[in-house]
This record gives C-alpha cells, structure tokens and sequence, in this order.
C-alpha cells in the first residue's frame, strides 16, 4: 500500500464520528467499469482512464469539448505516478487525483486482460486498476474514498470476488456495495 493510501487508511482506522456511506451509485457509473482491457503499459492504462472519464461529459462542469479534460485528467495521473507507484500489491493499482472543474467525486474500474508491470511494492503486476479522482477543493473526501477503496483491497474474499467477475455488470455491483 502506497503511504498517502496506509496514512488514510490508517487515519480512518482510529476511532471518530462515524462519517456518512460512501455514495458509489453516485461516483461509480457501469460506463465507468471496463473488463478484459487490452493494454501494454501503465501509460497506456491511464490514458485509457482518461479517454474512459473525460467522455463522460456529465462529469464536468463545463460546456467546453472533453480534449481539455482528457489531457487534465491524463497529465494529473501521470504526474501522480510519477512521485510514487499508486499500486496497492496483490496486483491491485489505485490511481487517483484531483481535478479543477471536477463536480464530484468519479470511480472508473478497469479489469486487465493481462497483467502490467506497474511498479509494485510486491513486484507483482497489476490485474485490476481503481482510478479515483476528485474535485480539487475535495481533500476529505479524497483521503476517505482512499481509504474505503483501500480497505477493501485488504478483505481476501472481495478481492476473490473481483477476479472471478466476468462482466461489467458483476464488477459494477460489486463495487456498488462499497
């Protein structure tokens, strides 16, 4: 686990006033959720990402073309990449960042058809990617979501789960219920 991804966990492990269910149905739509994805390389993987959530034009507040939110999105990955691999181990990769002009927080779910290297504290590659952005204002939110997503990865059964998915819908709702 990335440390920013440890620390929120962490953070969100002590005791505190219950804070309210993450609302997935709202951050998380099915065409937000890719299965079998054919792709080489952590790069390419994020693309795909931002190509993936910059078409989902609901998403911004803005009336402008999506290219302006696809090279945001990309670059703002890619950069956070670049201070650190964001893969959790167990082939599991949480990509995340925040975005100016984001209305709120987006869940996009990509599972691999092959495995990529991407850097891995456990050396292993990366099998399913959770990509989590969030408006730039969201610092709370942001670590909380982290932190929900994150302790998922760490339950064995849900992440058994996840791997025996075959379709969109199966993941969708697996990830629904978080």
């Amino acid at each position: 686990m990335t440390d920013a991804v440890s620390a929120a966990a962490h953070r969100n492990s002590e005791p505190q006033t219950p804070s309210p269910p993450m609302d997935s149905h709202r951050y998380l739509q099915p065409d937000l959720v890719v299965v079998n994805l054919c792709i080489a390389s952590r790069k390419r993987l994020l693309k795909q990402f931002a190509e993936l959530i910059a078409a989902n034009a609901a998403i911004c507040n803005s009336e402008h073309s999506d290219d302006p939110y696809l090279e945001q999105i990309f670059v703002t990955l890619h950069n956070r990449e670049r201070l650190g691999s964001t893969a959790l181990g167990n082939g599991i990769a949480l990509p995340h960042g925040r975005i100016e002009g984001l209305s709120e927080p987006v869940i996009a779910i990509a599972k691999l058809e092959h495995p990529v290297d991407y850097d891995a504290p456990d050396g292993m590659p990366v099998w399913l990617a959770v990509c989590l952005l969030v408006p730039a204002e969201a610092n709370e939110v942001h670590l909380s979501l982290l932190a929900t997503l994150a302790a998922k990865f760490d339950d064995d059964d849900f992440v058994r789960e996840v791997k025996k998915t075959g379709s969109t819908t199966e993941i969708y709702n697996l990830f629904s219920d978080i």
